[in-house]
């Protein structure tokens, strides 16, 4: 189904919303996540998502781990991310075989 336009503006919790859709795509490129503190296992295992998540404020999220574990397609642009308040990045990439995202100019400093 189409999810480009949900509003998730007001949410805290995203953690785990798609883990083991293996064939979810969906254009997510406009959501607001700028609330959302866990994104913690939001994608994994998404093997077919390439989403583009470029946009996103995630400068709220303390917990990022597992987020694209296991997204073999996934090669998206998260380099302008402002990942400065989290605190877990545990397994955040693992099995992500297409990545090569653009990550050192990120502060992890709290994890």
């Amino acid at each position: 189904g189409d999810v480009s336009s949900w509003d998730l503006s007001s949410a805290t919790d995203v953690g785990a919303m798609f883990c083991g859709c293996i064939s979810f795509n969906g254009d997510v490129s406009s959501w607001n996540l700028s609330n959302a503190t866990h994104l913690d296992a939001m994608f994994r295992r998404c093997e077919s998502f390439n989403g583009v998540v470029s946009s996103w404020d995630v400068s709220s999220a303390t917990d990022v781990s597992f987020m694209f574990f296991d997204c073999k397609s996934f090669d998206g642009d998260v380099s302008s991310w402002n990942v400065s308040s989290a605190e877990s990045f545990s397994y955040m990439f693992f099995g992500c075989t297409s990545f090569n995202g653009d990550v050192s100019s990120w502060n992890v400093g709290n994890a």
